[in-house]
């Protein structure tokens, strides 16, 4: 089995070059897999070892993922996730998924409901179809790059996470996301077996975000239902320490406005409170020669001769 995964993966590889075609090799099948409907309506599944069918709408089932590897690329399609595999790009119809690139020249298109973005970099990240049609990423490891028409794109680091903003046609400022909290939960990540060397690198990413960010709230990013703002949740799983409350949902928009000047003056706003004058009855005085040996002739005299050695001191004596 072992000889016939090495020689599939050397013919994927040698077809992609030629070709110049992203062909997925089916290599993972967790619960029942995916099937392809034929023209009467039956499922037919798709078993190991074969190659997912180009142009042909797919679709894993319910509590089930897939595994797929193509030349410099690795996907897992989640649970209940409907798409289709392109020559040269995928298609999101509704569902996630999670792309590996191990090849800072890799470019991919993504293709989703009512959005269109060009994938490229080195790294993994989870893109998810949401409600509104878009999409929602999140940078896992390594640097991935995200473009859309008229050269708008961004870049995503480990934890980051971004929307696409259908109002605007752009993505949406970054945020934060809790990394151990989405290795604990992602079923693209904890469903699958994950060599020891991935395992590593999630886990020491999540363990420097912990040392960066010393305050949290207790909620989540929810979904982008409408196209130009998502949701943030209050969470009902234990309340983290020194976090902050969130209301049990709130609406924030995709782009905000950014920092706002308040009324206060900069001094006022970085102390917290109103800045007051210091008397000058209460200010220290200047400093100089004469103060300066003033202070030496008040400091009290020390007997060197009674002051132990230092080894004395170290060995108890």
């Amino acid at each position: 089995m072992k000889f016939c995964l090495i020689t599939c993966s050397i013919f994927l590889i040698g077809k992609s070059l030629l070709w110049g075609k992203v062909s997925h090799l089916l290599v993972t099948n967790i619960g029942d897999g995916v099937y392809q409907s034929d023209q009467e309506g039956n499922a037919n599944t798709l078993s190991r070892s074969t190659f997912l069918p180009l142009n042909t709408k797919l679709s894993v089932r319910s509590k089930s993922g897939i595994e797929t590897l193509a030349a410099g690329y690795q996907f897992r399609f989640g649970s209940s996730t409907t798409f289709k595999c392109d020559p040269k790009s995928i298609e999101l119809y509704n569902g996630s998924i999670f792309i590996r690139s191990r090849k800072i020249s890799n470019s991919i298109e993504i293709k989703g409901p009512e959005v269109k973005m060009q994938l490229s970099g080195a790294g993994t990240c989870l893109i998810d179809v949401e409600p509104n049609g878009g999409f929602k990423c999140v940078g896992m490891l390594g640097k991935i790059n995200f473009s859309m028409n008229e050269g708008r794109s961004v870049s995503i680091l480990s934890g980051e996470l971004v929307f696409t903003n259908l109002a605007e046609n752009k993505f949406s400022d970054k945020l934060v996301v809790d990394m151990n909290h989405l290795l604990e939960t992602s079923f693209l990540i904890s469903g699958f077996s994950n060599s020891q060397s991935f395992l590593n690198s999630l886990q020491s990413v999540s363990e420097s975000q912990k040392l960066v960010l010393d305050k949290t709230y207790n909620a989540t990013v929810g979904r982008a239902k409408s196209a130009g703002s998502f949701e943030i949740i209050q969470e009902s799983y234990p309340q983290k320490k020194n976090a902050k409350p969130f209301p049990e949902s709130l609406n924030l928009p995709l782009d905000p406005k950014g920092y706002k000047m308040t009324s206060s003056s900069p001094l006022e706003e970085f102390l917290g409170r109103k800045p007051k004058r210091v008397p000058a009855s209460e200010s220290f005085p200047s400093i100089n020669s004469t103060n300066i040996n003033n202070a030496v002739e008040k400091m009290p005299s020390v007997d060197l001769k009674k002051r132990p050695f230092p080894s004395r001191l170290l060995r108890g004596q």
